[in-house]
């Protein structure tokens, strides 16, 4: 009987550390794949199962995070098999600095205002927010922008007790050189305010204003989530920011979500540099189980269902956030962006 124990637990013992061989063999095995991604898809890209997907087709995706306008500029793009930022716009920008392979748009997410629903409200006694007819909230932009461009503070709102500062009424951002969520931001507010040299100043302002700019969107954002009220009342964020820290059970007390009205798609787009980065590219568009993630971590998919599912569960002051959204421009095209954008960093700059 003893003898027979020592053969069991010896087979035992030798299964396992053939099963362990044989996960460290698979993995060594991998292909490693290294990408420069926007700081909003960082998670994403972090989370183990996204890892396992890729592990399951023969890759190892590494990812360093920078601001997607950044990446043309001042990222050694050399060093990477493929570049993601949030937009088709710096996608472009990324292409001219180095040539492409393969360009691949596997989901996107609109530009949102993260903030609290007694300033919704406050907001809302202003004409400036509203409810749409499902519910969710919506920053009328151009009303925003009248408010912002007579430096009206906060403390001036009729019947504040939310956030009674001494400070403009003023979204927070990135700077737009660095940042796409602050060049498209840029572009809408252009836009609105009819074009032209007196509303390019005004656009200058909306940034001067705020003082020292982050880099980066999960910057302003995580000192939302971590700060709140202390930190500022008004976050330019993608709405899969928003999502994800929802599911995160991160959000701030009395959190919600102003959708600009209008806004624009920005469709993150991967810059494949050769094979290697074509086929995350391919598997982001293609493969199910990707797909289904990027939907959990808040972004938009072809997978409208998986979509609905995942925005149902994120209410915002009191409301689901909305499955599709109607107060849609259509994207500028890249020379436009680069010009305005242009424009501006040499505006902001010291």
């Amino acid at each position: 009987m003893k003898r027979l124990w020592i053969i069991i637990t010896t087979v035992v013992v030798l299964a396992a550390l053939g099963a362990g061989a044989g996960w460290y063999l698979g993995h060594d095995r991998l292909d490693t794949v290294r990408g420069v991604v926007g700081s909003e898809k960082a998670s994403f890209f972090a989370d183990q199962r996204v890892k396992d997907a890729f592990a399951s087709h023969g890759l190892r995706v590494e990812t360093d995070s920078r601001g997607s306008r950044e990446m043309a500029t001042t990222v050694p793009l050399d060093r990477y098999d493929f570049a993601f930022p949030g937009s088709a716009q710096a996608a472009d920008r990324v292409k001219q600095a180095r040539p492409a392979t393969g360009t691949y748009a596997p989901f996107w997410s609109p530009l949102a205002v993260a903030t609290f629903t007694p300033v919704a409200d406050l907001l809302a006694a202003e004409g400036v927010a509203r409810r749409a007819p499902e519910g969710h909230w919506v920053l009328d932009l151009r009303g925003y922008l009248d408010l912002a461009g007579r430096d009206v503070r906060w403390d001036q709102l009729k019947g504040n007790v939310a956030y009674p500062a001494r400070r403009d009424v003023l979204v927070t951002t990135t700077h737009p050189g660095d940042s796409n969520s602050a060049g498209v931001y840029a572009w809408l507010a252009l836009q609105e305010l009819g074009g032209g040299a007196t509303a390019l100043d005004q656009v200058v302002r909306l940034f001067t204003d705020q003082g020292g700019l982050e880099r980066s969107t999960e910057d302003p954002f995580e000192k939302y989530l971590s700060q709140g009220l202390n930190y500022t009342p008004l976050v330019l964020v993608y709405e899969a920011q928003y999502v994800e820290a929802a599911h995160a059970g991160t959000l701030p007390a009395n959190a919600t979500l102003l959708y600009l009205a209008p806004t624009t798609p920005s469709a993150h787009t991967v810059v494949a540099f050769g094979g290697p980065g074509d086929d995350v590219g391919r598997l982001l568009v293609t493969d199910p189980d990707l797909t289904r993630l990027a939907a959990e971590h808040g972004f938009r998919t072809g997978d409208e269902a998986a979509v609905e599912s995942v925005l149902a569960q994120v209410p915002a002051g009191g409301a689901p956030l909305p499955a599709r959204l109607t107060d849609i421009v259509p994207a500028p095209a890249p020379e436009v962006v680069d010009s305005l954008l242009t424009t501006l960093d040499q505006r902001l700059r010291p």
